[in-house]
């Protein structure tokens, strides 16, 4: 390999993909991912630390007679978190002939810019999928709940397992979900197709490592992801799950509300369950986050009755980010902003409080840079090959600093 072609093929990176990739992910975000806006305020590092509140303060007191001294008012509790960001990336690797071409000839230049936008394109589309998928994730980088599955190739998948997910050709992992140790022949396997069928959602793994058997207690994870990505909603908007290395069980004011087995969705389901997290919290939420399809079918409800709270009849619906629509209703008067998200499950709908919930990341979306270099040369590959890559890295966390201001309501199905 020539150094002038490296140099060149180097700079091609840095002056033709780099701003437009950047440019890419802003405007392409998945739906939460633009209200919700990250930014790198109070990240040092690749750590992000704030403030939480897991006590409210008690400011409202009572005096029988006049003459009477006002109680002392209780003040809130606060503490200080710190929690790493998760890491999401993509690796493009070169033929380094073709990096030696480029010094050639200006048709060869071109033929380099050609396969490295097709590669790029790939990989940001997968990059916003991943962003997406982990917003509403749990940490530990599950992407489906694994079914029953006896000693083949063949793995079969929970029924509401959001098989946008499934690439032919990703490398994943089969692991216990409590411990993310990896079940027998369940590492580093290769997707090789894909069953859509409702009712039997599977997907075959490569025929190189052997069968596998599974149950519900297993997850499918990407490679090496296991408990290495950002903390998402699934974990945040709960009552019983522990995080930021806080005892939720110790700490009242630190669970969310959380209405388990739902059923048909209906106005007043979502307006009580509002209610309930309002009371408890006594602060009301600003987002409702719900997969487009829920959303369409509140809408339709609400254009049914004509209205959500009293006398307040709902808005046209708006246009959001990446092709997605948003509803402006009133619950409990309070508006939000109800907007569909193809990552949030089908049967969850979110309500959040935007002041309680933020997005921190390290740095906007770039390629990894060694020493000046983004063309990273002798990074080994599969039985110590030398090879030429360039990797697409973003750190980013999601964090809460308020947990009892959210509620989520679990196991939605359509309207009766």
């Amino acid at each position: 390999m020539g150094f002038t072609g490296y140099e060149q093929a180097s700079g091609i990176l840095y002056e033709n993909f780099l701003p437009g990739t950047r440019k890419q992910i802003n405007e392409e975000a998945p739906p939460l991912w633009k209200i919700l806006i990250p930014n790198t305020k109070k990240v040092s590092g690749s750590t992000v630390k704030w403030s939480a509140q897991v006590e409210n303060p008690q400011g409202v007191a009572s005096r029988r007679l006049a003459s009477q001294a006002v109680p002392r008012a209780v003040p809130g509790k606060y503490i200080e978190l710190e929690q790493a960001t998760g890491r999401i990336y993509g690796t493009m690797e070169f033929d380094s002939k073709m990096i030696k071409a480029i010094e050639n000839s200006k048709e060869d230049k071109t033929k380099f810019v050609n396969y490295t936008e097709q590669e790029l394109t790939g990989i940001k589309e997968t990059l916003l999928q991943d962003l997406g998928r982990q917003a509403f994730g749990n940490k530990k980088g599950t992407i489906f709940t694994c079914g029953v599955t006896a000693g083949v190739l063949e793995v079969e998948l929970d029924d509401d397992s959001n098989m946008s997910y499934a690439v032919v050709g990703m490398r994943i992992d089969i692991v216990t979900t409590a411990t993310g140790v990896c079940i027998t022949n369940g590492k580093d396997r290769a997707i090789a197709a894909v069953e859509l069928t409702a009712g039997s959602l599977s997907l075959t793994v490569d025929g190189d490592g052997g069968v596998v058997t599974t149950d519900a207690t297993m997850s499918i994870i990407k490679h090496d992801a296991y408990n290495a990505e950002m903390i998402g909603l699934s974990q945040i908007v709960s009552d019983t799950e522990d995080i930021y290395g806080i005892v939720t069980a110790n700490e009242r004011r630190w669970q969310a509300t959380v209405s388990l087995a739902t059923g048909a969705l209906t106005e007043k389901k979502v307006v009580d369950i509002a209610v309930e997290a309002k009371l408890l919290s006594g602060v009301g939420v600003d987002i409702i986050v719900s997969h487009p399809t829920r959303l369409q079918q509140y809408f339709l409800l609400l254009q049914g009755t004509r209205s959500f709270d009293v006398a307040t009849a709902p808005k046209l619906p708006e246009k959001l980010s990446a092709g997605y629509r948003a509803v402006s209703v009133t619950v409990d008067g309070m508006e939000a902003l109800w907007i569909g998200d193809p990552n949030c499950p089908k049967g969850d709908i979110y309500g959040l409080r935007k002041s309680d919930i933020e997005i921190k990341h390290l740095g906007e979306v770039s390629f990894m840079n060694i020493d000046g270099k983004i063309l990273l040369p002798n990074i080994y590959g599969a039985g110590g090959t030398p090879t030429l890559k360039t990797v697409l890295e973003y750190y980013p966390q999601m964090i809460c600093r308020r947990r009892n201001s959210m509620w989520v309501l679990k196991g939605v199905t359509d309207p009766a």
